[in-house]
């Protein structure tokens, strides 16, 4: 080869070095809230293990918060791009003037049941107890409200209501003899039920379509950042099609990220794999109950429409 070839190849080669570096920095970071680990934050931990979120130029960063209050004031102040949580997190940021929208749902279920002592039998054996929730204003207070509340209890009087934390704290405090009842979830209500404590209500049979877990967002972060946005959620939805095509993969994730034990990971797979909304739809009648929840307070205030960003689930709407 001539010096002049030898030097246009040596051009050739720098010039498509220049053109790789790019495209290895070209990788944003996004940083996501979860209000905790459960089996819904499934796709997160998929889309990062498969290199989704890397095919759409992402390098995400979840950050699992102790509860959705926490994560509703990091979503506030800015410390993360999105977070994964309930509507009751977007319902508390807009109580306080600020403009926050779910705008992609995960599970639309209700997964909580009320467990309480086994020498609870009834409703009205409650009456003078202690409630356990995680902090208040998040899901759990809510939740725990408004079923004692349609016990035909009073919230305020009748009983007690204390902040514990999580799901397995709350549990823990309930097997102290610390609280007499809480509401939880899978897999510690099958681990509850095992060791004797009652199911005192389902609370699916008091809220069917509930907006339990979805993304949401700060507006201006909906407004300014929606090209990376989107990108997150082709990834995420690529997740899920990944988790159908793969229960086994799908129970062992759940096991490595999630940290359920591998004798419950299969039925959290079946039990939640069922739930997701591969098209982000966002069930409305969750926030329509929310707003009511506050009545006097809200009226002429709020709508549901008001809560929630539809035009991002319209974009994976199956034609």
């Amino acid at each position: 080869m001539t010096p002049a070839g030898k030097f246009y190849l040596l051009c050739l080669c720098l010039l498509a070095w220049l053109l790789y570096i790019p495209a290895t920095h070209a990788q944003e970071l996004m940083r996501v809230g979860l209000t905790s680990l459960s089996p819904t934050t499934l796709p997160v931990w998929v889309a990062k293990r498969q290199g989704f979120f890397k095919e759409q130029g992402l390098t995400v960063e979840p950050i699992v918060f102790t509860s959705g209050t926490i994560n509703s004031q990091a979503a506030l102040a800015g410390e993360i791009d999105i977070a994964l949580g309930s509507g009751t997190e977007v319902f508390t940021i807009r109580l306080a003037g600020e403009d926050a929208r779910f705008f992609f749902g995960i599970s639309n279920f209700m997964p909580f049941k009320l467990f309480v002592n086994p020498n609870i039998k009834s409703p009205a054996d409650l009456k003078g107890k202690r409630l356990a929730v995680s902090r208040f204003g998040a899901q759990s207070d809510f939740l725990t409200r408004y079923a004692i509340s349609k016990l035909g209890l009073n919230p305020a009087k009748d009983v007690t209501i204390l902040q514990i934390g999580s799901t397995p704290a709350r549990y823990a405090a309930l097997k102290g003899g610390s609280v007499d009842g809480t509401i939880m979830w899978f897999p510690v209500t099958l681990i509850a039920t095992s060791e004797g404590y009652r199911m005192l209500a389902d609370l699916n049979d008091l809220i069917s379509d509930w907006p339990y877990l979805g993304y949401y967002a700060m507006a201006g972060v909906l407004k300014n950042k929606r090209d990376k946005v989107l990108r997150y959620l082709r990834a995420h939805v690529r997740a899920l099609e990944w988790l159908e095509g793969n229960p086994a993969g799908g129970a062992q994730v759940l096991v490595n990220d999630v940290k359920i034990p591998p004798e419950y990971a299969e039925a959290g797979y079946k039990e939640f794999m069922k739930s997701f909304a591969f098209d982000g739809r966002v069930p409305s009648k969750g926030f329509e109950l929310l707003v009511e929840s506050e009545g006097e307070r809200l009226k002429g205030k709020f709508k549901a429409a008001d809560f929630i960003d539809e035009s991002f689930h319209k974009q994976f709407v199956k034609k």
